[in-house]
């Protein structure tokens, strides 16, 4: 499906919804960790760094949400292959949203899952080893791939959780979700080859700084994979309120009468 298929479908669902006597809103915030898989980690997600997110939840039907949120977070790897070295952190933001299918929400703790559609700022910088330990260094001013790296791109949340009701207006909700990108360039890492002679000079200083034994009079040497997208996670733990409740608001009140 594409991003504007998706847009309208929540759009139809939304404007069927809206005068349902179950319609509510609900609001939520919390601490996550993030993490990152992609090139310069490998399959693995590692080095787990802080998060934190906001979220508004619209019940349109009994089991049926409109999840829309913004988190900020920070991702971090190591590089798996100690010769090439090019470890980097980036601190990102995201907004989302998404179709959520939930279980009754009567129930005490109700399961949800969800997917959906986003964006995120990127903003990676590269880990350059220094006496006093690493130092990073913007990834975008260095001209190190074939592409210039990109200030944002499209996410797909998709993730599930659990809701446990507090009480009659307060939840813990625990959210674990994978956020699959169409980016190759979160770590600013893609280009398979690296062609020292198409490299400025900043760019070759950068890499002879960062690889154990420099260029060492190489011209050309291995670098990434750009059939590979990155994808990243978070796991948050979140309080959320209701922000009112659910009432027949299809139709006008009666007004008051009075005596003359």
């Amino acid at each position: 499906m594409t991003p504007q298929r998706f847009f309208l479908a929540i759009a139809v669902v939304f404007l069927f919804s809206a005068q349902k006597s179950y319609s509510q809103f609900s609001a939520s915030f919390g601490p996550g960790v993030a993490a990152y898989s992609g090139d310069v980690s490998g399959e693995r997600f590692e080095h787990m760094r802080p998060a934190f997110n906001l979220e508004l939840w619209y019940q349109m039907h009994r089991h049926l949400y409109l999840k829309s949120g913004a988190s900020i977070y920070q991702v971090f790897a190591s590089d798996v292959f100690p010769e090439r070295n090019r470890a980097f952190k980036a601190t990102n933001f995201e907004v989302y949203t998404s179709l959520m299918l939930a279980g009754k929400p009567e129930w005490r703790l109700m399961p949800f899952a969800y997917a959906g559609i986003g964006v995120s700022t990127n903003a990676p910088q590269y880990a350059v080893p220094t006496d006093n330990g690493n130092t990073f260094i913007d990834a975008r001013e260095l001209n190190t791939e074939n592409e210039r790296i990109p200030g944002a791109f499209t996410i797909f949340p998709t993730g599930a959780g659990v809701r446990f009701r507090l009480n009659e207006k307060l939840a813990i909700v625990a959210d674990a979700g994978l956020r699959f990108t169409n980016s190759d360039l979160i770590d600013g890492l893609t280009t398979p080859i690296i062609d020292v002679n198409n490299l400025d000079q900043e760019a070759i200083n950068y890499f002879e700084s960062i690889r154990p034994e420099g260029l060492n009079g190489a011209t050309r040497f291995g670098n990434g994979n750009p059939d590979r997208k990155d994808v990243y996670g978070i796991f948050s733990v979140k309080l959320q309120f209701k922000l009112n409740r659910g009432g027949n608001r299809g139709s006008m009140p009666c007004p008051p009468f009075y005596r003359q």
